[in-house]
């Protein structure tokens, strides 16, 4: 794993704990391992790092040797073959393009709003097709997700306590705290990082948030007009799936009132909170 680390310590004798990092999916993942022996830890790290860098290679559409490219250059001429992952993926996507009423759409560009139907999937071919020119496919939050789902099932296979973060806006808890207890996972303040805007407490569930990062950036795209929406509020979502609370919580941090009602209503077992962070450091949490 070339952009990964990993240190182990037993300072807490009762508690040894593993730690490993890797930069990759434009952030930086990390996974905590209590009560693991090194060398089992170790070899599950670079499982779990081997997943996350080969979903770069292939769902990165700013490299252009990743299949998604390939997708972007190609699609409007005709049908592209993809892999069986990322053609499942895709099937995916548009699942949840409909049940989002359309909030949650993988197109990052403007054309495509003149035509709903986007893209064409032939499953018996594991092709795609663009149905106009123009339109750009990006995975970004989605890719993260997916691949935070396999590697809490990859991470839970070997053990019964850990904690999986990809860059802090999309966690996957595993068991227990090894002290007792939900794992305790905070949502940083936008102005203030070191200060929470809220804190959930997870047991083998997962968190995301979605809205400002911690630069203040706006970087959703609005699925209804293709302009980037920028504002203070976030949302987090806590539930079962990564793939899930990550479709979710951009979807509802997009959509207006009335469609977050039925968006949430077809999604059981997903609870959903908007944040609204304070310039004086505190924050409104109301849930939705």
């Amino acid at each position: 794993m070339g952009r990964s680390e990993f240190i182990y310590s037993t300072r807490n004798k009762d508690i040894p704990v593993a730690y490993s990092l890797c930069h990759a999916m434009h952030t930086q993942c990390e996974i905590l391992l209590p009560n693991m022996k090194e060398d089992s830890a170790r070899t599950l790290c670079d499982g779990v790092w081997e997943m996350v860098e080969a979903a770069d290679r292939d769902y990165n559409r700013y490299s252009s040797t990743s299949q998604l490219a390939l997708v972007n250059r190609s699609a409007a001429a005709g049908p592209v073959e993809v892999g069986e992952e990322l053609f499942m993926l895709l099937e995916l996507c548009e699942t949840f393009r409909r049940s989002t009423l359309g909030w949650f759409d993988i197109s990052a560009n403007t054309a495509s709003r003149l035509n709903d139907r986007e893209l064409e999937l032939d499953a018996g071919n594991h092709t795609v097709r663009f149905c106009s020119e123009g339109i750009r496919l990006d995975l970004g939050g989605i890719a993260k997700g997916f691949v935070l789902e396999k590697a809490a099932k990859l991470v839970a296979s070997a053990t019964d306590s850990a904690l999986i973060s990809f860059g802090g806006s999309s966690t996957a808890a595993i068991g227990l705290h090894p002290l007792g207890g939900k794992w305790p996972v905070s949502v940083a303040h936008p102005y203030y990082p070191e200060r929470p805007v809220d804190t959930y407490y997870l047991q083998n569930s997962s968190l995301s948030v979605s809205g400002k990062d911690p630069s203040g950036r706006g970087h959703i795209i609005d699925p209804k007009t293709g302009n980037i929406v920028s504002k203070d509020a976030m949302v987090a979502v806590c539930g079962a799936s990564p793939l899930v609370t990550e479709v979710l919580s951009t979807a509802l941090w997009l959509a207006p009132d009335g469609d977050r009602k039925e968006i949430l209503a077809s999604f059981e077992g997903y609870n959903a909170w908007d944040l609204m962070p304070l310039a004086s450091g505190g924050a409104r949490v109301y849930s939705l």
